[in-house]
This record gives C-alpha cells, structure tokens and sequence, in this order.
C-alpha cells in the first residue's frame, strides 16, 4: 500500500509538470495519454497504455469476484433472493459457479440498459462506482463513531493509541474525497448510488418484517 501510494504519487506529480498549457489539455479526451506521448514517445506511450487496460482489466476481475463471493456468501446465510441457487459451490472448480455467472449477466444486463438511455453512461457508472465505497466507508465510520463506547471488548486487532488519529484522519479524508463530488456533473452519479442504498435500505426493511431480528444475526 505504501509503495503504491508513493508511486502513485509520484506519477501524479511528473504528469503535472510534463502536462505545459492545462488549457489544451482540458480539451483533450485523454489527457494522461497526451502528456506520455508527447514527452516520452508514442512507443512508450504505447507500451504504458497496454499495462494500462491490463491494470484495468484485473481491476474488473477483482470487482467481479468481490461482487460474485459477496452473492454467495449472502446466500450461504439466506439472506440472498433465491439463495438456494447461488449458494451452490461447483464440485468441479470448487467455485460459486452459479453466483459468478448470475453477477454477470446482471452486470452486463445493467450496462446494456444504461447504455442504451445515456451516452455518458461509462462516466456515470465510473462515478459511481467510485462515490459508492466512499459513502460505504463514511457510514461504516460513522456508525462505528456513533457505537465504539458500547462495542464489547475483544483480544483481536486493535489500534491502542492510535484509534483517534487514525479515526480523525479517516473523517477528514472522507469529507475531502466526498467534496470532490459536489460538482454537478456528478449528479446522476448521486442518483445511481441513492437509488443502490434505497434498494438496500427496503430490503433489509423486508429482511426484518420477514424474519425480525434474526435476520441481522448470522446463522
């Protein structure tokens, strides 16, 4: 994480002062792209660009697995619609098979249907999928805030000393990461992500009218 942090940053830092006149490159539809080629060749900027989609492209499979384990792990608890599907494990590849093939097509019958009513679909979902863990991680802090006096002690993972800075450092980057989002351009990308947790909100309401307490308890 450090690494990657530090890299990041800087290649962050040498795109800025390669990147001459913002203007002419606000104009550009990929601007990290022109900045590469015009400073260090177009075999270079080729080359970066193929470990670019690569990096993209594993990117889209963690995102998949993530999200077809996050079915069947909800399933194996009963708290998945048609669970008993998607909790089945493949005796071949020992693998959520099901789950994993159900969270595709679904993927890719979502992005056909937005596709087809927005042509800033891809932008959108990109917003989204990147204000999503953010009001994730703001609600998981902020509960966490709200209950850490009454949480019961464990002997597991614990910051000690460091709970409150780590905690004042994790609002305050929160509220910076969430400001960058009060653009307008942003606006269907809010939509999409109050539209996700309205859903989830009325199903954890059916949860409880059907199952009462128990169905936030695990088996």
């Amino acid at each position: 994480v450090l690494a990657s942090g530090v890299l990041g940053f800087l290649f962050l830092v040498a795109v800025t002062l390669a990147a001459g006149d913002p203007v002419a490159l606000a104009e550009s539809g990929t601007p990290i792209a022109d900045v590469i080629r015009d400073t260090l060749g177009s075999v270079v900027s080729t080359f970066l660009l193929v470990l670019v989609v690569i990096a993209i492209f594993a990117c889209g499979l963690v995102i998949m697995m993530t999200g077809s384990r996050l079915i069947w792990a909800m399933s194996r608890d009963e708290r998945f619609p048609g669970w008993r599907q998607w909790k089945q494990v493949s005796p071949r590849f020992g693998t959520p098979l099901k789950a994993t093939v159900f969270y595709v097509a679904l993927a890719q019958i979502i992005l056909g249907v937005l596709s087809a009513f927005s042509d800033d679909a891809l932008f959108t979902l990109f917003s989204a999928a990147s204000l999503l863990p953010a009001v994730i991680y703001a609600a998981t802090v902020a509960l966490y805030l709200a209950k850490r006096g009454s949480l019961p002690a464990g002997d597991r993972f614990d910051l000690g000393k460091w709970e409150i800075p780590v905690l004042v450092v994790s609002v305050v980057w929160l509220v910076f990461e969430l400001a960058l989002f009060r653009d307008a351009s942003f606006r269907e990308a809010w939509l999409y992500v109050l539209v996700l947790l309205v859903a989830g909100a009325c199903y954890l309401a059916f949860l409880l009218g059907t199952r009462g307490r128990r169905a936030l308890d695990m088996p």
